[in-house]
């Protein structure tokens, strides 16, 4: 969730040390959606390649102070308590987005299923959605798309497009992406951060090639790796999805793909004409919908705030190489 803060005051980073201008930003950034980071988050997600460990963090800052572990900009100590209630509300949702993906791995064609959002991070409001990113086989996009959503649907726990702004709960698959095309071409500090943050369920390799196939977030998360998270998968459903595999692994399959992409194309297609779905891509192999656009909006009043706290032009054009918006493709 998006909450823009206002009423900040800092002062400038003139003559700040590389390190503490690593530590300013990236709390900046977070400071954008109310949320404070533990140690293990500053040094993971920090804007520049400073060699911060957890153990070196400093506690202060002319900047940034600590309490309770966790890391926040002067003056934003509230954020402590607000962060903790989210994480109790997200905590049930989480369990419910486990549940899911591991029923849907018996479904044809899924490779790995991972949360994005808000709900990644353990930040989710109680009137929130549960966002799923799902890698398919290749050549099964469409008809995975299919049987995901219907699955969902017969569950009773498929978010519908009715324009509605809350949807407690419930499953929203708005991202599918074939694995033999796993890049994300929207280069932008948001989108690394999105990449960077989703939670991972099912189908760790396939999860692994995600990343190898994004690795330009490196440009704007220089110190970022993988925490060690459970997949879900299990041998027994795998092995029942792979009999499924095979009985489309052929030109029935195909045919039947085809005629999936048509006619979900043409549904996206009349309903993008009266309105909905703006803010959908779609290409042979990739299908991303997003309900609100933010990418532009968050980088934009990132870049803001944080030329705000620079008046040596030299240190403000150093960040803006790692920050400046590209093509945008929200995930929240």
């Amino acid at each position: 969730m998006f909450t823009p803060q206002a009423g900040l005051t800092l002062p400038p980073l003139n003559g700040a040390h590389a390190r503490e201008r690593a530590i300013v930003a990236t709390l900046l950034y977070y400071d954008l959606f109310a949320f404070p980071l533990r140690a293990d988050e500053v040094v993971r997600f920090a804007h520049a390649p400073a060699a911060l460990t957890v153990q070196e963090l400093p506690r202060s800052g002319e900047w940034w102070e600590s309490r309770e572990g966790y890391w926040f900009l002067r003056g934003r100590e509230q954020f402590i308590a607000r962060r903790t209630e989210l994480q109790h509300a997200s905590a049930s949702k989480l369990e419910r987005a486990k549940k899911y993906a591991q029923l849907l791995q018996i479904i044809p064609g899924v490779r790995s299923i991972g949360v994005t959002g808000s709900l990644a991070m353990e930040s989710a409001v109680p009137e929130d959605d549960i966002d799923f990113l799902i890698i398919t086989a290749k050549n099964r996009l469409w008809l995975t798309r299919a049987l995901v959503l219907s699955a969902l649907m017969a569950w009773g726990v498929k978010r519908p497009d009715d324009g509605r702004t809350e949807y407690p709960n419930l499953i929203c698959a708005n991202i599918f992406l074939s694995e033999n095309d796993l890049y994300i071409p929207d280069e932008n500090l948001f989108i690394a951060h999105e990449i960077c943050q989703m939670l991972p369920l099912l189908g760790e390799s396939t999860y692994r090639n995600f990343l190898d196939a994004n690795r330009w977030v490196k440009k704007f998360l220089p110190q970022w790796k993988s925490a060690s998270v459970e997949f879900q998968d299990r041998a027994v459903w795998r092995n029942t999805q792979r009999a499924f595999d095979l009985a489309f692994a052929n030109a029935i399959g195909m045919r039947v793909e085809q005629e999936l992409a048509r006619r979900q194309l043409k549904r996206i297609e009349s309903k993008h004409a009266r309105g909905h779905n703006t803010n959908v891509k779609i290409t042979p192999t990739q299908l991303r919908f997003h309900a609100r656009d933010l990418s532009d909006y968050v980088v934009n009043t990132f870049n803001a705030r944080w030329d705000a706290l620079n008046t040596h032009l030299q240190g403000r054009n150093i960040l803006r190489q790692r920050t400046s918006p590209e093509n945008a493709l929200p995930q929240q």
